[in-house]
C-alpha cells in the first residue's frame, strides 16, 4: 500500500522535476526511460554527489580488491567524480527517479548481494528493492530529518528496517538514529571516512604555471562556490592584492560566473582558455576535479557553501589536510561533525562575512603556522574509519 502511494507521489511531482531539470542532459536516463548497460556486480554503492563520492575513496579501494562494484550517483558532478576516482570498477551510472519499476529493473541487471548507501540519501524503493542486504556508511542524519521521522515512527521503520547495518560518523548521529527507532544492535560508530582520504601530491611549480600564478602572487582559492557566494566574496576580496582561484561547485554555472566577473569589471581568465594571463586577478576554474590542486598551490583556502544558509557547507578537511590555512563561513550545518573536530583542534577558522576581509588580510600578513601544523596533526590522528567500517561489515 505504501509503495503505491509513494510511487504516486513521485509521479505527481514528476512534472515539477522535469520543468526544473529541463536544461539538464540525460533526462531519459534520469527518468528511467533509458537504463545504462551494466554488468553483474557483487556490490552496488550509491552516493548523492561529488562530496559523498570522494568520501568513500579508501573504502572502494579496499572493497574492489575482492568484489565487483557498480557505483551510482544522484548528480552528474557525482558521476564525473566516480568515473575519475574509480575508473576500474565494473560500472558507473546516474540513479533514475526512485520509481519501484526503475529500481527493480536495475536490480535485475546488476543482481547485487549488497547495496551500500553513502551518508544520507534515503530513497524508499532503493532501500527496499535495491539488494537483498543494505548497509549505510559514513552515515549521518540532520536534526530536522530526525525530528520528522521521530514524529512518524511507523514511516521511519519502513525506511530503516531493511538496512542491516548503519556505520555512522559520530555518537551524535547514533543518538539521532536511536530516536527514530533504529535498533542499537544495527548501529556502529566508525568515524568519518572523509578523514581517511589520501592526501594528493602535486607538482606545485607545474600547476602554478598552468594556472598563471606568478612567484609574487598571494593566492586564495574560493572552493565549491554557490550563488550568491561569488558576488558576496568577490566584493570583499577583489580590493585586496591577491590572486583568486574561483572554483564553482556546479559546472552548469561556469558561464554565469564568467558573466558576473565581466559585469563587475574584475580581470579574469578561464582555466579552459588556451592561454593564461598572469595579470588577471581571477582564474575561473571551469573544469572538474581540480579543487584539491587549487588548494595545494594556495596560500589560503576559503571553503564555500558556508556563506549561504541553503547549502550548509562542504568538506573543510581537504585543504586542512594539505597544510593550507583554511577559513569557512557561518553556515556549516551539514558538516557539523567536521566543524566541531576542526575548531576543537584550532585547525581552521570560522569567519562571518563581516570579518572576512580583515581576517584574510591578517592571515596573508602573518601566516597562521600554528593552525596549519594543528591541521596536519589532526589529519594524522583522525584516520581509521575505513578499517572500522570494513570490520563492521562482518555484521552484514
Amino acid at each position: 500500500m505504501f509503495r503505491a502511494l509513494y510511487n504516486t507521489i513521485l509521479l505527481l511531482l514528476l512534472p515539477l522535476w522535469l520543468w526544473k531539470e529541463k536544461k539538464r542532459a540525460r533526462l531519459a536516463e534520469r527518468i528511467g526511460l533509458k537504463l545504462p548497460s551494466l554488468p553483474l556486480a557483487d556490490i552496488w554503492i550509491h552516493a548523492v554527489s561529488m562530496g559523498e563520492t570522494r568520501a568513500v575513496i579508501t573504502l572502494v579501494a579496499e572493497l574492489q580488491k575482492t568484489h565487483s562494484i557498480v557505483f551510482s550517483t544522484t548528480t552528474e558532478t557525482g558521476l564525473a567524480a566516480a568515473q575519475k576516482l574509480f575508473p576500474n570498477i565494473a560500472g558507473h551510472f546516474l540513479l533514475p527517479i526512485d520509481f519501484s519499476w526503475n529500481i527493480r529493473r536495475l536490480r535485475k541487471k546488476i543482481q547485487p548481494n549488497l547495496l551500500i548507501l553513502v551518508e544520507s540519501d534515503f530513497w524508499y524503493n532503493l532501500i527496499t528493492l535495491g539488494a537483498p542486504k543494505v548497509a549505510l556508511v559514513n552515515g549521518k542524519i540532520s536534526e530536522k530529518s530526525a525530528q520528522r521521522f521521530a514524529r512518524f515512527k511507523s514511516l521511519a521503520r519502513l525506511f530503516f528496517e531493511p538496512i542491516s547495518l548503519l556505520c555512522v560518523q559520530s555518537d551524535e548521529y547514533k543518538d539521532r538514529f536511536l530516536k527514530i527507532a533504529v535498533p542499537a544492535s544495527k548501529i556502529v560508530v566508525t568515524g568519518n571516512l572523509k578523514l581517511d582520504a589520501p592526501i594528493p601530491s602535486i607538482d606545485k611549480a607545474e600547476w602554478k604555471s598552468r594556472l598563471g600564478i606568478r612567484t609574487e602572487d598571494r593566492v586564495i582559492t574560493l572552493g565549491s562556490t554557490h550563488d550568491p557566494e561569488e558576488e558576496l566574496l568577490l566584493s570583499v576580496l577583489a580590493p585586496l592584492p591577491v590572486k583568486i582561484l574561483l572554483v564553482p561547485r556546479h559546472p552548469e554555472r561556469f558561464n554565469a560566473v564568467a558573466e558576473l566577473l565581466a559585469k563587475k569589471n574584475i580581470s579574469f581568465v578561464r582555466y579552459s582558455s588556451e592561454k593564461q594571463d598572469p595579470k588577471a586577478q581571477v582564474v575561473l576554474v571551469d573544469a572538474m576535479g581540480l579543487l584539491n590542486t587549487c588548494y595545494g598551490v594556495s596560500d589560503l583556502a576559503i571553503v564555500c557553501g558556508s556563506f549561504t544558509e541553503r547549502v550548509g557547507g562542504h568538506n573543510i578537511f581537504e585543504p586542512i589536510a594539505l597544510g593550507v590555512p583554511t577559513i569557512f563561513g557561518p553556515h556549516m550545518q551539514t558538516q557539523k561533525e567536521l566543524v566541531d573536530l576542526v575548531l576543537r583542534a584550532n585547525a581552521g577558522r570560522q569567519v562571518p562575512i563581516e570579518e572576512l576581509k580583515s581576517v584574510v588580510a591578517e592571515f596573508l600578513k602573518n601566516p597562521p603556522t600554528a593552525m596549519t601544523k594543528a591541521g596536519q596533526e589532526l589529519a594524522r590522528k583522525s584516520q581509521g574509519a575505513t578499517k572500522r567500517t570494513l570490520e563492521a561489515f562482518k555484521w552484514v
